[in-house]
């Protein structure tokens, strides 16, 4: 049997043993590392040199900036940084810029392992992915969409959710207006992210939202009794629709930054941690869970995959008896 016919899923740490975590970072980080020297996080302005590269005591690098709410970005992290690829499929982009469809099962197993051919791979330039968008205005399919999940257009104001016409990342056109695939902008700060719900998984996000940014803090009150951290803006505007506050996470894989939690901490008198009805969700929320002591609270697979999902599937009424169950309205 022919080996190199046979596709496999890439994975973290079958990408970490082809390629070496060295020279992933240098590629995306785009300058080589030196364990001696201080540099400028070239995904912000910023003006002094006081981050470092540091090896964890589990064999992980990482880049340290303490002037961010995340501090800590492996491999991955600013992988996504400099491409604006979503997790998983952040791990297909790095999969095709080292050509990996070139080793056989072997070498992705790391059962032999040889990247010698990686050394003609170019190092990415210093650039982080940008991002531009040309606006546009909402249609009534638009409304009817977002009114699935209880978002009306006061909501998306609010959230500064917006329609996009065209969208460009690192210069080249990726989006361009289709009413049987909208695409919505997300903003916090500076930053955008692309959401595409019709599109196939592979395009339907694209961020430059940085490390620990948290979707929908902006628009969190100062201070309140309650608050909720889930997995997507869809999901903060679906609870904001009933009256709950909600913050989320890049993704179920990126978890709170401990400065992010110590911040929300002191505006709001209980934190929940409530993510999809899957595997991913409910291992992503118990991480959470276990480092901040903060609760879980689960939903039935049944009810639907996400918050959005159950309000779609099952009305508002069902969404606000199944918070009042779980004692968070």
């Amino acid at each position: 049997m022919d080996l190199t016919s046979i596709e496999i899923r890439p994975n973290v740490q079958t990408l970490y043993k082809l390629i070496g975590q060295e020279t992933l970072m240098e590629f995306y980080f785009g300058e080589k590392i030196n364990f001696r020297n201080k540099y400028k996080n070239p995904f912000r302005s910023d003006k002094h040199a006081t981050c470092f590269f540091k090896w964890s005591q589990g064999g992980n690098l990482y880049f340290i900036d303490y002037a961010t709410e995340k501090i800590h970005y492996n491999c991955i992290d600013i992988a996504q940084m400099r491409t604006g690829y979503e997790y998983p499929d952040i791990l297909y982009k790095i999969e095709s810029d080292f050509q990996l469809k070139n080793f056989s099962l072997e070498d992705r197993l790391g059962l032999k392992i040889e990247v010698d051919s990686l050394k003609t791979v170019k190092p990415a330039e210093v650039k982080p992915a940008s991002i531009k968008v040309k606006l546009t205005r909402f249609t009534q399919k638009d409304f009817e969409y977002w009114a699935q999940f209880g978002v009306t257009p006061s909501i998306l104001k609010f959230f500064d959710i917006r329609r996009v016409e065209k969208a460009w990342i690192a210069e080249n056109i990726w989006y361009i207006n289709n009413d049987f695939d909208p695409c919505y902008r997300y903003k916090e700060k500076d930053k955008f992210k692309l959401y595409r719900p019709f599109a196939e998984k592979r395009v339907k996000f694209r961020t430059n939202f940085f490390g620990g940014m948290l979707e929908g803090y902006t628009q969190l009150p100062h201070k309140g009794t309650t608050l909720v951290i889930t997995k997507g803006t869809k999901d903060v505007m679906t609870l904001h629709s009933i009256g709950v506050n909600a913050v989320a996470v890049r993704s179920e894989t990126t978890p709170i930054s401990e400065n992010a939690y110590e911040l929300l901490r002191a505006r709001f008198d209980k934190i929940y941690v409530w993510f999809d009805a899957d595997r991913a969700g409910i291992e992503g929320a118990k991480k959470i869970s276990e480092m901040y002591d903060i609760p879980v609270l689960y939903h039935h697979a049944s009810l639907g995959k996400d918050i959005s999902d159950i309000y779609k599937e099952h009305g508002k009424e069902k969404l606000i008896k199944l918070c009042q169950e779980l004692k968070i309205l």
